[in-house]
């Protein structure tokens, strides 16, 4: 993971007065401005040679910033004594190939490849190649998560975006997708913290 500048134990404090200094800002070849909360920390990405003003950017997104930082917040005090499972590599590969070989049995639909890395911002994807990619963050998750996240992303090779008939399909399988979504969100931040310290 990136390294950051703030740490952790500040967050109640840093997010109380929303000081626009506790905000880490990073210049990026990108066209826009966004902002990015993945590790629970505030980063607003900046266009390399712009006459944009960070602080203009972050006054006019104040509230929605504050909002996501609530959220975070309370999905971190919500799952921070989740158990971490303790699983290998290979464990997670083979899991893994067998949900993928269960759901082809649904879907009739195969990816071209499936492979696992160390990804930084999400827990799986699929490619216009119909490659399916797996973090292998994925060890430290419940076998219910883990299956979630390969139906997830078996389901884009039938629908590549995350509009209604995409959700209307996941809940054939997973009745309550956003149960299974904040749970995800609580490990995403429960993992990052223990990388952090």
């Amino acid at each position: 993971m990136r390294s950051l500048t703030l740490c952790i134990r500040s967050w109640p404090l840093l997010f109380m007065s929303m000081d626009i200094k506790s905000v880490r800002i990073v210049e990026r070849w990108v066209k826009y401005p966004r902002l990015e909360l993945k590790t629970g920390l505030p980063v607003l990405i900046m266009p390399r040679n712009t006459n944009l003003e960070s602080t203009v950017i972050l006054g006019r997104h104040k509230r929605w910033l504050e909002k996501k930082i609530e959220f975070i917040e309370e999905i971190k005090n919500k799952y921070k004594n989740c158990r971490i499972y303790k699983r290998s590599d290979d464990e997670l590969k083979k899991l893994v190939n067998k949900f993928v070989d269960d759901f082809l049995a649904v879907a009739k639909i195969k990816p071209s490849r499936v492979q696992f890395r160390c990804l930084k911002t999400k827990w799986g994807s699929c490619s216009r190649k119909r490659r399916l990619c797996f973090n292998l963050s994925l060890k430290y998750l419940p076998v219910s998560l883990i299956r979630y996240v390969v139906f997830h992303e078996m389901t884009h090779l039938i629908i590549p975006n995350h509009k209604k008939g995409f959700w209307s399909y996941i809940k054939k399988e997973f009745k309550d997708p956003e149960s299974y979504e904040e749970r995800l969100y609580g490990y995403w931040f429960l993992l990052n913290h223990l990388r952090v310290n």
